[in-house]
């Protein structure tokens, strides 16, 4: 059973700067809803993506608390698929902005999906979101600093925000 409560649907991020919502779920009425993007973080101590990469960028709006809420970050790429489980091959590298100490993630990927092999219904094909596998982040919330990613062109990043629910220490048996 999962210890995290959803607090603020997935987020698509379309270009270099810019945050598209696909959906917006209502916040738990203990937290107070987002406030204004901190725009003061410009994007010069990151470097300029490379021809066939795009940078994306996520600016998480202010809220209160933000020590308690949790970023949950998946790379993948919106794909035609069937009824077969996939996902793409790849890692999720930590860089540092050198002389800056800002961070930022680098995609890389060969493009190739894995997939199960079941046998599908006809017409099952779909438009889906694919995940790059062993890529998932989750991160601590800062609306001070933006998330930036380096990916291939065709990926992008969803994010999700979450707010624990439950907090505790395993104990040995």
């Amino acid at each position: 059973m999962s210890a995290l409560k959803l607090m603020s649907a997935s987020f698509f991020v379309a270009a270099t700067t810019a945050i598209l919502p696909i959906t917006q779920a209502a916040s738990p009425p203990a937290v107070q809803p987002p406030g204004p993007v901190d725009m003061s973080v410009t994007m010069k101590p990151f470097p300029k993506p490379h021809p066939n990469d795009n940078r994306l960028v996520i600016r998480l709006p202010k809220r209160q608390n933000e020590a308690s809420l949790l970023v949950r970050v998946t790379p993948g790429k919106h794909t035609q698929v069937d009824c077969n489980t996939q996902a793409y091959s790849g890692e999720l590298e930590t860089k540092t902005a050198q002389g800056w100490g800002y961070d930022f993630y680098v995609l890389r990927t060969d493009g190739k999906a894995m997939s199960t092999m079941m046998a599908c219904p006809p017409n099952s094909s779909q438009m889906r979101f694919v995940p790059v596998a062993s890529a998932q982040q989750t991160l601590t919330y800062n609306s001070r600093m933006p998330l930036v990613y380096y990916v291939p062109k065709g990926f992008t990043v969803n994010y999700e925000v979450f707010v624990p629910q439950q907090r505790g220490t395993a104990k040995p048996e």
